[in-house]
């Protein structure tokens, strides 16, 4: 006989966002975001194309997605012609140790054979359950969209759907454990981190055709210069002079190909110092000189 066994104190808070089912037709596209909550998408028909910081990859049914807190990504319907089906939940939880396992990787990508050998079936099809329960229009909340239907749920559906949600999360963690060889390892970001390196994105977007340095904007935000690129790259995975001459490559490929302006009026616009500076940046991005890029009819 054992004697008394006791499980540690345990005291955290879970924040559930957006958790909702959702059907979006062909030609649908969420443009690129981030925010401060971990994202876990379940894509239940169809398929769905996604561009997480700079990666690109695919979502087919049964796939499960987790998505690092702070991460710019974007969504699109990847069906040509049928919809995309999806389950998502956005979260936050301030337990440390739980945050840091969801913050091993920018994502964590589960494709459907995985997952079918794994309980998330079950709990996605509780929740699911739970839901058309749900669907009573008296116990429904009025919304001024005629496609959208909140749910009013009592304290004991509240408590379900929190646990079932809990367990999703433990099961995602528990395979990335397991898998946790083939992944590289991302220092536990804290909302702090990724409100101050939101916070850089901002004022490094106005280095685009502004004034100033980015040792300027560290001096600004009362850090050192390595400590400001090291936080930014952990969020954004570049660091902040990529960043910026990545945005000033992208406007120049738009003004090029979208007006008439001359070359020395861009280089002037994206705060080079000379059309010849702004012609080498160019090229060295791009492998072409900005006439070369700029559209034959447009010369």
């Amino acid at each position: 006989m054992y004697p008394d066994i006791i499980f540690p104190d345990m005291t955290s808070t879970l924040q559930i966002t957006g958790c909702h089912f959702g059907n979006k037709p062909a030609g649908w596209h969420y443009p690129k975001h981030h925010h401060h909550l971990y994202e876990v998408l379940h894509c239940q028909e169809g398929e769905a194309g996604l561009v997480i910081n700079r990666a690109e990859l695919t979502l087919y049914a049964g796939d499960w997605l987790l998505i690092r807190a702070g991460v710019r990504h974007e969504i699109r319907n990847g069906s040509p012609k049928g919809s995309f089906s999806f389950f998502n939940i956005h979260f936050d939880i301030d337990d440390v140790d739980m945050r840091r396992s969801l913050s091993r990787t920018d994502y964590s990508l589960l494709q459907a054979s995985v997952a079918a050998t794994t309980k998330l079936p079950s709990y996605i099809q509780a929740i699911e359950s739970q839901m058309h329960r749900s669907l009573d229009p008296e116990r429904s909340s009025p919304s001024s969209s005629p496609t959208e239907r909140r749910l009013t749920l009592t304290p004991v559906q509240k408590i379900n759907l929190q646990a079932h949600i809990l367990l999703i999360i433990q099961e995602i963690i528990s395979l990335e454990q397991a898998d946790s060889a083939e992944q590289r390892t991302v220092a536990p970001v804290t909302i702090h981190a990724a409100d101050t390196a939101h916070l850089i994105e901002e004022q490094l977007r106005r280095l685009v055709s502004a004034d100033g340095s980015i040792a300027q904007i560290a001096d600004e935000l009362n850090m050192s210069r390595s400590q400001f690129s090291k936080l930014f790259k952990q969020i954004y995975g570049v660091s902040p002079r990529q960043y910026v001459t990545d945005m000033k490559l992208n406007l120049a490929k738009q003004l090029l190909v979208s007006t008439n302006r001359t070359i020395e009026d861009i280089a002037d616009e994206l705060g080079y110092h000379s059309a010849s500076h702004f012609s080498r940046q160019f090229r060295r991005g791009t492998g072409l000189s900005p006439n070369q890029f700029r559209p034959r009819h447009r010369i």
